[in-house]
C-alpha cells in the first residue's frame, strides 16, 4: 500500500466540464445507435486495421461493443481520478509536491476520459457508416486517437517530473 498523504482537492470546473461532455460523448453514441438501428445492416465492421479498412465483421448488436467499452472505461478512469493517493507516480510524492502532483494526475486521468470517450463515439459512428457503405476515417483516425492519449500522457508525466522537488 501507498505511504502517499491523503489530501481532499476540490474539482475544478475545466475537470467538471471534461467529464460532462465524457458523459455525453457515450449518452450520444448509444442514442445514435437506437435512432439508427432500423437503418443498421445486420453485418457491421467490429475491427479496423490500421489504415482504417475493415477486416473484421460481425453481427448488427455489435455496434453496442464501443459504447459499452467506453461506458466502462469511463467509471473506472472517473473512480480511479477520485482517489490520486493510490496512483503510481514516475516521481516521489512528498508532503511538499503531493498536491501538484496528485491535480496533474487527476486532470490527466479525467483527460484521457475524454479523449477516449470522444474517440469511441467517433468509432461507433465509423462502424455504422462503414456498414452503410459509406466512407470510414482512415488512418487519421488512429493518428489522432494514439496522439491524444499518448500525448496527454507525456504531457502530464513532463508536468509531474518538474514539480518533484518542489
Amino acid at each position: 500500500m501507498s505511504n502517499n498523504p491523503v489530501l481532499k482537492l476540490p474539482t475544478t470546473s475545466s475537470e467538471r466540464i471534461l467529464a460532462i461532455l465524457s458523459v455525453l460523448f457515450i449518452l450520444g453514441s448509444y442514442t445514435f445507435i437506437l435512432v439508427n438501428w432500423s437503418e443498421i445492416p445486420d453485418r457491421v465492421p467490429t475491427h479496423f486495421n490500421i489504415v482504417g479498412e475493415a477486416d473484421s465483421w460481425g453481427g448488427k448488436a455489435s455496434v453496442f461493443i464501443l459504447p459499452i467499452v467506453s461506458t466502462f472505461l469511463f467509471k473506472t478512469l472517473f473512480i480511479l481520478s477520485k482517489f490520486p493517493h493510490v496512483h503510481n507516480y514516475p516521481v516521489k510524492v512528498t508532503p511538499e509536491n503531493a498536491e501538484g502532483i496528485y491535480k496533474a494526475s487527476r486532470k490527466m486521468l479525467i483527460t484521457m476520459n475524454f479523449f477516449m470517450t470522444f474517440f469511441l463515439a467517433i468509432g461507433t459512428w465509423e462502424m455504422i457508416n462503414v456498414a452503410q457503405g459509406k466512407a470510414g476515417l482512415g488512418i487519421w483516425y488512429m493518428i489522432g486517437f494514439f496522439v491524444s492519449i499518448f500525448g496527454t500522457m507525456g504531457y502530464y508525466m513532463y508536468k509531474m517530473f518538474r514539480m518533484r522537488k518542489k
